[in-house]
C-alpha cells in the first residue's frame, strides 16, 4: 500500500462510511476509494471490472475509466468529499477521478407542494440542479437559453446556476448577477443568505427573489426578462428580480379567457388591501372615528361590542396574534394532522372568546376575511411580509383612526417605492428593457 493511500486512510479514519478497496489488475495493485453513503460500490466496482476486461494495461484502463488523470492530492481529497470515485495505484504513481454509480439520494419528479397549479403541469423542481435545469430545457429549446454555473461558499461549496434568455434579460442585470456571484465569499446554508447575498435590507422585510417550485412559472418569468437561479439541494427557482405585482400574477393566469384573468388579479389585489387594513378599520371605526357610520350601523357596532372588557387595539391584536399562531401551526404541524388539529382548534376557540365576551362577533368576522384575503397573495415570501406590514397600519389606526390608515398606507407604498432589487424599482410594472441577442 503506498504512502499516498495511507495518507487517504488517516485523513479519513473517522468517517466509518469511508471505504478503501483493493483490486488487482495486469499485477498491479488498484485502490478504489469512495463514500459508500453517496457511491453504490457493488455496481461501480463491476463497472471497474468491466472496463479492465477491456483494457490491456493499467495506463489504458485509467485512459478508458476517466478524463482526469494524475492530479493532486487536493483534488484527490475534494473529489471524494464530492462522491467521486478516485483509483488510485499501489505505488502512487498513477490516479484518476471517476464518475460512479451513485446512491439513490435525489427524489423523483413529484407534485408541487406549496403551489397549487390549475389546469397547468404537476410536476415540480426537485433537489437536483441538473433534473431542475433539464425541466427548463424541456420546454424551452433553443439556443437562446443560457446556462452559467458557479461555485459558492467556502465550507463547503455550493453549486448555483444561472439560467437567462439571451435578448430578453437585460445584459446590465445579467452582469450584476454574475458579478455578485462570482465575488460570494461566505458560506450559502439558507434562502435568506442568498437574499443577504443580493444585499437585502436589514429593516425591509422584502425579498430581492421570488420563489416557485414550477417550470411553467420558471419559464414564464425567463419570457419576461429575467434570471432564474438554481441552488443546489433546494428544490426551487429563484427568480431576479422579484417586483410588486409578482404576487398579483402567475403563469397559471393565462390559462384562462383574458377577462377571468384580469378578474383574479383584481381580486389578488383586493385580498392584499383587505389584509392590511380591515383589522386597521375595525378599530379605527369602533374607538376613534364612529362618527362616519350612519347612526343605525354605529349602534350596531356599538352593540356588538357591548360587555367586551378589552379596548379594541387589545382585542384586534390578540385575535390576530392568535391567527397568525394558527397559521404557523398549520405550517409546523405533521401534514395528515396539522390541517385538523388547528382548525378544531381555531373553531373552539373561536367560539370560546365569543361566549366569553372577550371579543365581538364583528371581529371574528373582521378576522376570518383578513384570513382568507391573505391567502390569495402568490408567494409565501409575499404573504408574510403583508403580515408583518398590517401590524404597522393597524399600531397607527389605534392613534389617529381613519387618517392613521391612510397614513400608514402612504408610508408603506413611499418605503416599497424606494426600494430596489437589483437597481431595478419594486414598483416597476415590468422590465421593458431587453438583452442584446447577438
Amino acid at each position: 500500500m503506498g504512502n499516498f493511500v495511507q495518507e487517504m486512510k488517516s485523513t479519513f479514519a473517522e468517517h466509518d462510511d469511508f471505504f478503501i478497496h483493493e483490486e488487482q489488475f495486469d499485477h498491479t495493485a488498484i485502490f478504489l476509494i469512495g463514500f459508500n453513503s453517496l457511491i453504490n460500490f457493488s455496481k461501480s466496482n463491476l463497472y471497474v471490472r468491466q472496463m479492465a476486461e477491456l483494457s490491456g494495461s493499467v495506463d489504458e484502463l485509467f485512459t478508458n475509466l476517466s478524463d482526469q488523470h494524475d492530479v493532486d492530492a487536493k483534488q484527490i481529497i475534494r473529489a471524494v468529499l464530492e462522491g467521486k470515485l478516485v483509483i488510485l495505484t499501489g505505488d502512487d504513481q498513477r490516479n484518476a477521478i471517476v464518475e460512479p454509480v451513485p446512491q439513490n439520494l435525489r427524489r423523483s419528479i413529484e407534485e408541487p407542494k406549496n403551489e397549487s397549479p390549475v389546469q397547468g403541469p404537476l410536476d415540480a423542481f426537485g433537489e437536483d440542479i441538473d433534473i431542475n435545469i433539464g425541466l427548463i430545457r424541456m420546454r424551452l429549446g433553443t439556443e437562446r437559453l443560457i446556462h452559467s454555473s458557479y461555485q459558492v461558499g467556502e465550507l463547503p461549496k455550493r453549486r448555483i446556476s444561472m439560467l437567462y434568455l439571451k435578448g430578453k434579460a437585460p445584459d446590465e442585470l445579467i452582469e450584476k448577477i454574475d458579478q455578485k456571484l462570482k465575488q460570494a465569499h461566505s458560506d450559502i446554508e439558507t434562502i435568506n443568505d442568498l437574499n443577504i447575498l443580493f444585499g437585502a435590507h436589514k429593516f425591509v422585510p422584502v425579498s430581492h427573489f421570488s420563489i416557485t417550485e414550477l417550470p411553467l412559472q420558471a419559464v414564464y418569468s425567463l419570457k419576461r426578462n429575467r434570471v432564474v437561479l438554481f441552488l443546489d439541494n433546494t428544490p426551487y427557482a429563484f427568480v431576479l428580480p422579484h417586483l410588486f405585482w409578482d404576487m398579483l400574477s402567475t403563469a397559471n393566469d393565462r390559462n384562462f379567457h383574458v377577462s377571468f384573468t384580469y378578474l383574479i388579479r383584481t381580486l389578488r389585489g383586493l385580498g392584499i388591501l383587505c389584509n392590511l387594513i380591515l383589522p386597521a378599520l375595525y378599530i379605527a371605526i369602533t374607538s376613534v372615528n364612529p362618527e362616519i357610520l350612519k347612526i343605525d350601523l354605529a349602534l350596531f357596532v356599538a352593540e356588538s361590542r357591548e360587555g367586551i372588557p378589552l379596548a379594541p387595539l387589545f382585542e384586534t391584536l390578540a385575535m390576530v396574534v392568535l391567527v397568525d399562531l394558527v397559521t404557523e401551526a398549520i405550517i409546523r404541524l405533521p401534514k395528515t394532522v396539522g390541517p385538523t388539529v388547528t382548525m378544531v382548534g381555531g373553531v373552539i376557540l373561536g367560539q370560546g372568546v365569543v361566549e366569553a365576551k372577550l371579543v365581538s362577533n364583528l371581529l371574528v368576522i373582521v378576522i376570518t376575511a383578513m384570513l382568507i384575503s391573505g391567502s390569495a397573495i402568490v408567494g409565501v415570501q409575499n404573504s408574510l411580509y403583508i403580515r408583518t406590514l398590517k401590524y404597522f397600519i393597524l399600531i397607527s389606526a389605534s392613534v389617529f383612526g381613519i387618517l392613521g390608515i391612510c397614513t400608514g398606507l402612504l408610508f408603506v407604498c413611499i418605503i416599497l417605492a424606494s426600494f430596489k432589487t437589483c437597481d431595478i424599482p419594486y414598483m416597476a410594472f415590468r422590465i421593458t428593457e431587453k438583452g442584446d441577442a447577438k
